[in-house]
């Protein structure tokens, strides 16, 4: 279900939401009550809008927690892909200040690997899969480098430097890959799930007739916007809102000899 609704645009989910709970808090009960001419007890509608109160300010409450949790992977992984792409131009940059017989073809093969990271790896994670050539092209520039041999001081300080930055490059991709399984918990579905079903069974009960349309639609409206927010963000690196590989983008150029 959830791999069906990062595949739509946002505004197609928001619309989709919106439209589903408005019927199962407002138009079916509307029908129900019209048609048969029900009307709740005022003393069980008192309490019912009490409940239903209550059950607002709790998936509120649940909607705050996911959208913060969300929120946080997303600018998280987003830092990661910066940090990446800082690291492949600080390789570069080594690999040329090092400037031995290797040295060009190794900065060819760290563009080969970005240009594998954004066009293969990229989107392969939205399926919780890496890159295969990705993970061949970094063998090949971690074998490579361990063969540069350096003839003095200065190549042994870029060298030292090299095998650091490469270190972290690799951490950073593991980091990344990692990512693309993060999600909100389950429980916490589950949570929302219960207390969005409270939420419909008391706004049913509110009464007059007329309050409980007006009432009961607008809080769906809005409880409806903000699940939008949760599901758009969880996709890491699926659907509309996915965080993209702009910044490894934008280095690629800079990289080579």
């Amino acid at each position: 279900m959830m791999s069906f609704l990062h595949s739509l645009p946002n505004i197609v989910i928001g619309i989709s939401i919106m439209v589903i709970g408005l019927i199962l808090s407002t138009a079916i009960p509307l029908y129900i009550r019209w048609k048969y001419k029900l009307n709740p007890d005022e003393h069980l509608a008192k309490g019912a809008e009490e409940g239903f109160k209550l059950f607002t300010s709790i998936t509120l409450l649940l909607i705050a927690f996911s959208l913060v949790r969300v929120q946080g992977d997303h600018r998280n992984v987003e830092d990661l892909v910066s940090r990446e792409a800082a690291l492949m131009f600080k390789l570069n940059r080594s690999l040329a200040s090092f400037n031995g017989q290797h040295a060009p073809e190794l900065q060819g093969d760290l563009k080969n690997y970005a240009q594998a990271v954004v066009t293969d790896e990229w989107p392969l994670m939205a399926k919780n899969e890496r890159s295969e050539e990705a993970s061949n092209v970094l063998t090949d520039l971690t074998q490579g480098i361990r063969l540069l041999d350096p003839k003095n001081p200065v190549q042994q300080m870029a060298r030292v430097d090299i095998v650091t930055t490469l270190n972290q490059l690799s951490d950073v991709r593991e980091a990344r890959l990692s990512a693309a399984r993060l999600k909100v918990p389950s429980y916490l579905w589950d949570a929302l799930a219960i207390s969005v079903a409270m939420l419909i069974i008391f706004g049913w009960l509110q009464n007059p007739l007329p309050k409980m349309v007006a009432y009961v639609g607008g809080v769906t409206i809005g409880v409806a916007v903000l699940f939008t927010l949760v599901i758009a963000l969880e996709g890491l690196f699926v659907g509309e809102s996915q965080v993209t590989p702009e910044a490894i983008v934008h280095v690629i150029p800079s990289l080579g000899p």
